[in-house]
Parts: C-alpha cells; structure tokens; sequence
C-alpha cells in the first residue's frame, strides 16, 4: 500500500488532514459555533430567572443547540469526533461562568449555584456529543460505506471435519 491512502483499505475512510489540524478547526469551529447559536438565542445558561428563564429559546439552547455543533465538529473531525464534541461547550460554558462579573446580570437574575450549573455543563457536553456520534456516522456514510467495495469476512472458512449432522457427535 505504502504511503498512499487507500480509500477502501482505511478504517476511518477518507481524510482530508492531519488529526491534529481536523481537531483544531473541530474545536474552534465547534466553540464559535455554539457561543453564536447561544447568543442568536439569547440564552445564558448560567443565569437563573425563575420560571420565566425555561422558553422556547432555553429549551433549544438546552437540547438542540448542541446536539446540532456535534454533528458539524463530528464531520468535521470524523472518527473521534463523539469524544472531541464534549469539549467546546465545556470551554465555552466554563468561560462564561467564570467572566460572569463582566456581564450584566438581568433584573431578577441570579447566578446559577456551582452545582446546578455543572449539571448543565455536563447535559451540554452529553447532547454535543450525541451529535459527535452522528456526525461521524454521516461522515463514515459519506466516504467509507457503500463505495461498491465487497467486504469479505474477516476469517477462513472453516475445513471440513467429520461431523454427523444427525447425530450431533464428531465421528
């Protein structure tokens, strides 16, 4: 095979680049692309309203949000990207929890208890990386299944042996 890549050889299928730069562009495309997708919602996850604060938009924040960056960094990244996805929430969340004193809290708000908000951190990362899984499915989909390659199984055939069917007993 030597150094080339054989599409139909390969576990993972094709890639485009090095794991180290796939995961890079993963992060960050995955970091920005939840903090934008938070802030068109205006949800601030770690701020509590009351009852007010669960709307629509915090129910999308909550759940689709990173079901959705999981999918774009799971094909971004490809095989691996369900464990990669954990990781642009956490950073992204972790960031705004911490800076919290540059922002204004909201009449009424009030900052989440550290407990409470690591259960959200941790239903964040679980979701993004729901969508890791399918975005490496639909990556492996893409350029490894079906590509008209007849994958045979990984074992020989087994020899005959003597062996009476009807009785059940090696002869």
């Amino acid at each position: 095979m030597g150094n080339k890549q054989n599409k139909s050889a390969s576990a993972v299928g094709y890639t485009w680049a090095p794991y180290w730069m796939r995961g890079s562009i993963a992060f960050v495309v995955g970091g920005v692309l939840y903090e934008g997708s938070m802030r068109l919602l205006g949800v601030h996850l770690e701020f509590f309203t009351g009852l007010s604060g669960f709307n629509f938009s915090w129910i999308l924040g909550m759940s689709l949000v990173p079901v959705a960056v999981g999918v774009v960094i799971g094909l971004i990244y490809g095989f691996g990207g369900k464990y990669l996805a954990h990781f642009p929430p956490a950073l992204v969340m972790l960031w705004h929890f911490q800076h919290v004193d540059f922002a204004e809290l909201p009449a009424g708000a009030h900052l989440l208890p550290w407990g409470m908000w690591i259960m959200f951190v941790i239903l964040q990362m679980e979701f993004c990386a729901i969508g890791g899984f399918i975005g490496e499915i639909l990556i492996r989909k893409r350029h490894a299944w079906d590509n008209g390659t007849v994958h045979l199984a990984d074992s020989e055939a087994l020899p005959e042996d003597d062996f009476d069917s009807n009785s059940g007993k090696s002869v």
